[in-house]
């Protein structure tokens, strides 16, 4: 079905002029039919009649009718929004008989009940029978009774009365209550206990007797479906109707904020029992407007006024945000359940045909709004925006309203929407929708698309994603990362005039403890990304994340409550996908073979697997022939389950403080929740893996939870951190004297009229009037950066609050702008067809000759340009581009990749085919899209005038052909130890030659290689540190240079070690021992260290995580982020961490790699 717009195309309403059209029609009509409002509207948009407070209230909602009859004229929908209508005012007669029967009757009845609830039941349903009313919808029939009787309360007084009994034996009688399972007539407000908020018992048959949820609670979770299907219809309405409508008199701090004292705003907001200041809704809403006016059916009209200050709407909502429901006036029972009613409102017209076309023209044309009503033409000026979660994506927004030309990059890959889509309108809202379970991971949203979990509906970031590039001044590329791809100075060459930061948070904390990060140990934000954006939890993906039970979560805010719930979820997709692969897999090779290449530690973790797979399997039979739901909660727990581990009690935890509404839903999932529990050491098993997390007991002493004398060991097989993040300032960090700090974040700025910037205290809250959106950064030209999100400590720690920096600071983002020297004259299209060469990535050429290795080039121009040599890059594919085969996604998940070079706009990789990406990159073919994020690392420091030896193996041989070249080029002697298996691994002899002075060819076994220059010299050797021993020793000789020792080692000044940690160790270990002799006492010995690697921004999933150590002592001293500093001091780096590090996933690499050859060799 096509779209058909009254007196406008499609087209125009993504035009300014066109919405400058429209927005006159609606004027016109307006005027037509009340014309006192459209003069009002004219005096409101230009400031002839400022309102505030209860005028501008009653003037919106005297607007929104209009607004509303308008639309769905537009869209031809006149007759699906009245029949929507009525739909949401069919439930009205429910309202009615909870507000007269329940509450006014039942609640206060005290007297005697003459029938038992049987019969009085039986009566109402032979009541319902002679009406003939629908018999699927009892509460409705029962509410019409009521209706019906009360119309005359003399002649029905007797039915009135059995009615009211029947109310009243079901608030008072646990059996008659199930009568009226999830009624909204019988959910009554409860008291609010701040003490008790989440449901609880102890279980003191476990160590350390933690809590679990009430028996009777738990939910059955299973996969990663969407696990909260909010609220039907009928319970949205019931908080409608319960709302107070609190505008009318200014007294909606749900929107505003609750005040310590009405009408005395200087002493601020009031603080709740648990220390939560009370600041309502960061983007003050019009909650209580667009609940009256949902209340009364007018829908889109509702929808339009919480677009009024929240046009990002599908970010927020329901499983998001509370802040509103925190201040809302009922302070003592139960509040308004606002995010409920917020989503259901976007919902409820997303599913009217043409939905999404109607929320799309409401983010550009809102008559309701009194600044940005309407998208304005394009201005000259150009804005960055680096990060595209909640607080970039709603600052590219704004900016486009106000006729920017915005550009949002994400280290992240972000897959591309499908063509159509952008094209042509979209009927159905449903066509855009996708199981959680099996959808394409977008990459938009950041935190909002790896960090929150299937609690709530990511479809929405996928139509938010959808309004923004269909919006001709808007680009988006992903892979692209603020400090590698694009620096500030690139920013203003490329003609930008303004720089957004936004790239969230950066650092997560690391808590001190023994044998921390051992096998078995990771960051919460490495398993939420590697859960949620390379795919590990889906049944078709190749990527690898390797998990065992028992659990523990370290931590108390909802990134540890987020982390608990999945691991659980993803522990039953873990082992019910190696089970299914295993056995297709023995069934074609053999078990025998198959197992082959396994460890000891490997074979039993695989039975482990194996064995709870099939306890998994056996569970879905049983529930299928039962016709229920599979139950994995007491498998979970006969396993050892997932415990939250927090050091103080519940109630003191940021989750319980903040949200508990999240903290109950996960518990109902079957968690363990232990109080009090400070983490000491990890006691490992003989293999190195984490066996038992050990804790010091803490109590509570006056409110204070002290430390005491006992320790808790509770078994543990996974280990969870999730102690915080710090603000992103990595830019500062890769680029000293950029920024000012304070503390770990931007030091907050203000710009005064056309003064200089002033740097400012961190405001209280993000209510506070003056926040300080920008950084210290001012360059000659007067450019400006702002920083919003996570990135500031104001609006740090919610997606809400993301969203409200960038509204609170776009306004002054636009005056900085307008204090710039007049805008580019660069049209925007020579501009966007710029960038998109710049910024686009793509196989330029590949080289599969050697099947050992693939060359492959890649055409990333910016990337190009700024790489240098020991840098790297994060290779992904497109899972949209991927295809399936048997079952497996073909999509390189993550693979970090060494620059060996750069050509004009093209970056060389040579990557060795084993694992299951390596391989997949062979199947690449010229011309095909991919992301290539970098370069990123750090450059590896050439100095001038040095001796250098290079140890490497054949992944270093890749890195050694730009590094070399560059070392040589700056005056230094390279001598150049290459470290092969066999010779038939050597490749691009002459280009290693070119980089290196003088090369020792080593092959492990078999033929030697032929040097092909005098100085070089050929030798089969394993063991480097015997063969530099004999080398220094002078017991190598080069038949082709003949009394020439070569570059001495006496002469080294750095040493660098690129290989194995075998190689590293080894050396670590010799250069104290038998190779010191002959070495400087000065000597530098570097290692690039080959910790593994996700994300690669430089601090953000933690994945890459390295602990350092007191070369002295042996003790640890700090972590590191090796994707920040990949080369290290090799005393400093501690081996048998990285080790550990590197054999996270082995038992999974391993079988995916078995799964791959067999999908291949299939196909």
């Amino acid at each position: 079905m096509s779209l058909v717009i009254n007196e406008f195309s499609y087209s125009e309403l993504f035009t300014a002029a066109g919405l400058f059209r429209l927005d006159a029609t609606f004027l016109r009509r307006l005027s037509a039919q009340d014309g006192g409002l459209a003069t009002r509207l004219g005096a409101y948009r230009d400031g002839r009649q400022p309102l505030s407070g209860q005028a501008r209230s009653e003037f919106l909602l005297r607007l929104a009718p209009h607004l509303e009859q308008f639309i769905a004229r537009l869209f031809c929908l006149e007759p699906e929004v009245a029949a929507l209508q009525a739909r949401t005012r069919s439930h009205d007669v429910v309202m009615d008989f909870k507000k007269h029967f329940v509450l006014r009757r039942a609640r206060r009845y005290r007297g005697e009940f003459s029938e038992s609830f049987a019969d009085l039941d039986h009566w109402l349903d032979a009541e319902i029978l002679q009406r003939s009313w629908p018999p699927e919808d009892r509460e409705w029939a029962v509410a019409r009774l009521g209706e019906e009787w009360l119309t005359d309360e003399v002649a029905h007084a007797e039915a009135i009365n059995r009615l009211t009994q029947w109310c009243a034996l079901i608030l008072t009688d646990p059996q008659a209550a199930l009568a009226v399972p999830g009624w909204s007539s019988f959910r009554l407000p409860q008291r609010v206990d701040h003490e008790a908020l989440v449901p609880l018992q102890r279980c003191d048959d476990l160590p350390g007797a933690p809590f679990v949820s009430p028996q009777g609670s738990l939910r059955r979770r299973d996969s990663f479906h969407l696990t909260d299907q909010r609220m039907d219809l009928r319970g949205v309405q019931s908080e409608v109707h319960y709302c107070l409508y609190c505008h009318d008199h200014d007294g909606d701090f749900c929107s505003k904020g609750f005040p310590e004292k009405k009408g005395v705003p200087e002493l601020g907001l009031k603080v709740d029992p648990l220390g939560v200041t009370l600041t309502g809704c960061p983007l003050e809403e019009k909650i209580s407007e667009m609940q009256l006016l949902k209340r009364d059916g007018l829908n889109i009209a509702a929808l339009a006024m919480v677009m009024v200050d929240n046009p990002m709407v599908p970010a927020t909502g329901h499983r998001i945000c509370n802040d509103c429901m925190k201040a809302c006036i009922y302070q003592k029972q139960d509040p308004v359940n606002i995010p409920q009613v917020e989503t259901r409102v976007l919902t409820d017209v997303l599913n009217l045909p043409w939905g999404v076309e109607i929320y799309d023209l409401l983010t550009r044309w809102n008559p309701l709004r009194h600044t940005q009503y309407l998208a304005q033409p394009y201005n000259g000026r150009k804005v960055l925006v680096a990060g595209m979660g909640p607080a970039g994506f709603t600052m590219a927004h704004h900016l486009l309203q106000e006729g920017c030309a915005v550009v949002g990059i994400d280290g992240l890959k972000i897959e591309p929407l499908p063509a159509p889509w952008l094209e042509e309108p979209i009927r159905d809202w449903s066509s855009l929708q996708e199981d959680l379970d099996e959808r394409i991971l977008l990459g938009f949203g950041g935190v909002a698309e790896y960090g929150i979990t299937v609690r709530w509906d990511k479809n929405f970031l996928k139509l938010i994603y959808l309004t923004l590039v269909r919006r001709p001044n808007f680009q988006i590329f992903g892979g692209v990362r603020l400090g590698g791809t694009v620096t500030l100075e690139n920013a203003w060459e490329l003609g930008f005039d303004h720089v957004c930061i936004a790239t969230g948070a950066g650092l997560p904390r690391v808590v001190p403890m023994g044998e921390s990060l051992a096998r078995g140990m990771r960051q919460a934000s490495d398993f939420l990304m590697a859960l949620q954006l390379t795919g590990a939890g889906k049944q078709s993906s190749l990527a690898n994340l390797q998990v065992r039970l028992p659990a523990v979560v370290i931590g108390g805010g909802l990134t540890a409550v987020d982390t608990a719930t999945e691991v659980q979820a993803y522990y039953v997709r873990q082992v019910e996908k190696v089970l299914a692969r295993y056995e297709q897999m023995a069934a074609q090779s053999g078990e025998e073979k198959l197992r082959a290449g396994l460890s000891a530690e490997d074979s039993e973790i695989l039975e482990e697997f194996l064995t709870h797979g099939r306890a998994v399997r056996a569970e879905r039979e049983r529930a299928a022939t039962a016709g229920e739901a599979p139950n994995f909660v007491p498998l979970i727990h006969a396993w050892g389950g997932v415990t939250l581990a927090y050091r103080k009690g519940m109630r003191q935890s940021p989750a319980y403080t903040r949200n508990h509404e999240e903290l109950i839903k996960a518990m109902e999932e079957g968690l363990y929740y232990g109080e009090g529990l400070d983490p000491l050491r990890a006691e490992l098993d003989r293999y190195g893996h984490i066996a038992h997390m050990v804790f010091r007991r803490m109590r509570e002493v006056e409110g204070r939870w002290l430390a005491s004398d006992q320790d808790l060991r509770l078994p543990a097989r996974a280990v969870f951190i999730a102690a915080g993040t710090v603000p992103n300032t990595i830019y500062e960090r890769e680029y000293p004297g950029t920024f000012q700090l304070d503390g770990d974040h931007f030091q907050t700025h203000v710009a005064h009229a056309n003064g200089p910037l002033q740097a400012v205290q961190v405001a209280e809250h993000c209510k506070a009037p003056e926040a300080g959106p920008f950084t210290s950064y001012a360059d000659h030209s007067g450019h400006r950066i702002s920083f919003i999100g996570d990135t500031h400590p104001v609006f740090h720690g919610s997606v809400v609050k993301a969203i409200a920096s960038a509204k609170a600071t776009y306004p002054q983002v636009m005056h900085a702008l307008g204090t710039l020297a007049a805008a580019s004259d660069l049209d925007v299209q020579r501009f966007q067809e710029r960038l998109q060469h710049l910024l686009s990535m793509r196989v330029l050429r590949m080289d599969r000759s050697n099947p050992a290795v693939t060359e492959l080039w890649v055409e990333a121009p910016l990337a190009a340009r700024n790489f240098r040599p020991g840098q790297f890059f994060r290779l992904q594919t497109f899972e949209s581009h991927s295809p399936i085969v048997d079952g497996t996604r073909l999509q390189i998940p993550v693979l970090t990749v060494s620059g060996a070079g750069v050509e004009g706009d093209a970056v060389r990789l040579l990557i060795l085919q084993w694992g299951t990406g390596p391989r997949l990159v062979g199947r690449l073919e010229p011309g095909d899209p991919l992301i290539l994020m970098g370069p990123t690392g750090a450059p590896t420091d050439i100095p001038t005038g040095k001796t250098i030896l290079v140890v490497a193996g054949r992944w270093g041989a890749a890195v050694m052909l730009d590094i070399g070249p560059a070392l040589r080029a700056a005056g230094n002697r390279v001598l150049y130890v290459a470290a092969l298996a066999k010779a038939g691994e050597l490749d691009y002899q002459a280009e290693l030659e070119a980089a290196a002075d003088q090369i020792i060819w080593c092959t492990g076994s078999g033929p030697l290689i032929t040097p092909h220059r005098p100085q070089d010299l050929s030798v089969e050797a394993s063991d480097m540190v015997a063969l530099l021993c004999a080398y220094g020793a002078g017991d190598l000789s080069r038949p082709g240079a003949p009394g020439d020792a070569g570059i001495a080692l006496s002469s080294v000044d750095r040493l660098m070690v690129m290989g194995s940690t075998g190689l590293l160790k080894g050396f670590q270990q010799a250069l104290k021992a038998e190779l010191e002799p002959y070495f400087r006492a000065d000597l530098e010995a570097t290692a690039t260290v080959g910790s593994p690697m996700q994300c690669m921004l430089k601090g953000v999933c933690a994945q890459c995580l390295q602990w350092q150590i007191d070369p002295e002592t042996g003790q640890r001293t700090k972590a590191v982020f090796s994707c920040a500093q990949q080369d290290q001091p090799l005393a400093w780096v501690d081996l048998d961490n990285l080790t550990a590090r590197q054999s996270q996933n082995r038992l999974l690499e391993y079988l995916s790699s078995k799964w791959l050859n067999a999908v291949l060799t299939d196909n």
